[in-house]
């Protein structure tokens, strides 16, 4: 059986929002947590203990006094036990009870006796949100440590319209694995600055028309989420795709090869703060027309223009940039590629053509894939190929190849490869 990511105990407190839970938890088992549930005795007014074991696939725990489990001081062990604690949804009354060390049920105890970082997803009326006493109670718990996500603003059940509705659960489990990621110990990718392209470019040949190519953004967005996830601050420059952005990532929209290289060099020109990596992801054109027509051409006018059409190569975004930030920025690379025979050979095919425009580009890494195979590359939820990285001085003598095994989902292969490059960009830093 596979490892657990981390152990999360789930609070679920006794609003309307509480609804929301069974949800909640299957969500963070998704993402590879093992959660366990501890239930107030008024949220058992709005969901059942039965949904939320059978989703957890644990007892869910109400009592303080337990004969079951106090043998073993049960409530000091779930106080013990998590690596995280989600408050979801968080009451006013449990944060204000939180806020002054009550104990006079399994939740609030578990609360005062863990040693794990906790975070608050609040939901209440939007008077009660915005009343002093809450606002004190959010910045007592503040104090001594804790994190929030939320609330969002919206219709409420009482029939407001306000803040105070618990956001959805996608958000809290993207701010449980930044939160975790950020206070584990060593991590590389915490405050990091990332610069991720993603998506195909366009070249037009006339204002309506254009040739483009058949990447759909998948693995850049999820290069870009997989960062965020991680804990550094991302920015993704996407050419046009039909996806909505990563939460928590700044997005940049682009059409064009020059357009991406400009939006590029612009934020890793502006401030004072370097830019950490550049993932190299989008499918860029490789050529250009020199004249484009201004006006949309007939379909007799468009064949006779493409016999006579003057083309010129592209420009190269990724060496380009090499050439201009190397020296501050780590840049990683993509690369689709088609290789035939049996397997021994096809990786053999693809590490050359891989190494080969790792030296032609300059960058410090690269990661190729196989294209023209079900499962691998464009318009696939899978991906599969080998990460290449230069020696600690850049030393194209001492290149690493690491293949990331059978074909797995894009985001999975995000955090493979961002976990590789962790452990080696920054190694002499």
């Amino acid at each position: 059986m596979t490892e657990p990511r981390a152990r999360v105990v789930l609070i679920v407190s006794g609003g309307i929002a509480a609804y929301k839970a069974p949800a909640l938890v299957r969500a963070l088992v998704k993402a590879g947590f093992a959660v366990q549930v501890i239930t107030t005795e008024a949220a058992r007014a709005f969901v059942t203990e039965m949904a939320l074991s059978t989703v957890s696939g644990r007892p869910v725990r109400t009592a303080l006094l337990d004969a079951s489990a106090e043998g073993a001081v049960g409530h000091i062990e779930l106080a013990d036990w998590p690596d995280l604690i989600i408050v979801a949804p968080a009451t006013a009354d449990l944060l204000a009870r939180a806020a002054h060390g009550r104990a006079n049920d399994l939740a609030s105890c578990v609360l005062l006796a863990t040693q794990a970082p906790v975070l608050w997803a609040p939901a209440m009326n939007t008077n009660m949100w915005r009343h002093p006493a809450t606002r004190s109670n959010l910045a007592r718990l503040r104090e001594f440590g804790a994190s929030f996500v939320g609330p969002d603003a919206g219709a409420l059940a009482c029939g407001w319209v306000g803040e105070g509705r618990m956001i959805d659960p996608e958000f809290i489990v993207d701010a449980a694995c930044r939160l975790l990621a950020s206070r584990q110990p060593g991590n590389p990718w915490a405050g990091r600055r990332v610069l991720v392209s993603a998506g195909p470019t366009r070249t037009y040949l006339d204002p309506v028309r254009f040739i483009t190519n058949a990447s759909t953004g998948s693995m850049g967005y999820a290069l870009a989420a997989a960062a965020y996830e991680l804990g550094a601050d991302v920015t993704l420059v996407s050419g046009p795709v039909d996806r909505p952005s990563p939460r928590g990532v700044e997005r940049v929209d682009v059409t064009t090869a020059r357009e991406l290289l400009d939006a590029m060099e612009e934020r890793l020109s502006a401030g004072e703060r370097t830019v950490d990596l550049v993932a190299m992801v989008a499918a860029v054109g490789d050529l250009e027309v020199e004249q484009p027509s201004a006006g949309k051409l007939g379909k007799q006018a468009l064949i006779q223009s493409l016999a006579t059409t003057r083309w010129r190569a592209a420009v190269d975004i990724l060496k380009t940039l090499v050439a201009r930030h190397g020296a501050r920025t780590r840049f990683l690379g993509f690369a689709a590629q088609t290789a035939e025979g049996d397997a021994a050979e096809v990786e053999r095919e693809l590490v050359r053509l891989g190494a080969a425009k790792l030296a032609a580009k300059g960058a410090h890494a690269l990661f190729v894939n196989r294209v023209g195979v079900p499962g691998l590359g464009f318009s696939s939820s899978t991906n599969a190929g080998h990460l290449l990285v230069r020696g600690a001085d850049g030393d194209e003598e001492e290149l690493e190849v690491m293949p990331s095994g059978p074909p797995v989902e894009k985001l999975e292969l995000a955090r493979w490869i961002l976990e590789r490059l962790g452990e080696r960009l920054w190694r002499a830093a």
